[in-house]
């Protein structure tokens, strides 16, 4: 299998950076892991704060089977945080992160590929 296709399939598949490392990339390999893993611990984080800060009114709720579909929306909606704007941006900052990865390793590949071929030649 040629280098560039290794590359980008690791950094596609598995996550990004990890393409990097395959082809002895370790600064950037390092850094696309580090970047899309900060993207990521931020969607996880406020994900959870918003569904501990659910949680609690509804299982009150539920004990006094009072909880109605209404009644949970109510709560839900009801977050620590007014939108989703940072989530989304994370969400796109980590997506461009695995792009970006896939892309650098496929072309950093493809220049290994062409070293090779040219030791092959000679």
């Amino acid at each position: 299998m040629k280098e560039s296709t290794k590359g980008a399939l690791l950094s596609l598949l598995v996550y990004p950076g990890v393409g990097q490392l395959a082809l002895g990339l370790r600064i950037s390999g390092v850094l696309f892991a580090v970047l899309a893993t900060a993207g990521l611990l931020v969607i996880i984080f406020r994900i959870t704060v918003r569904i501990f800060h659910a949680l609690d009114p509804i299982l009150s709720s539920l004990a006094d089977n009072s909880l109605i579909w209404s009644k949970f929306i109510e709560i839900v909606s009801r977050s620590p945080y007014d939108s989703w704007q940072v989530e989304g941006i994370s969400l796109v900052f980590l997506l461009l992160c695995w792009i970006a990865g896939g892309l650098h390793a496929y072309l950093a590949g493809q220049r290994i590929d062409k070293i090779d071929d040219s030791k092959l030649g000679t």
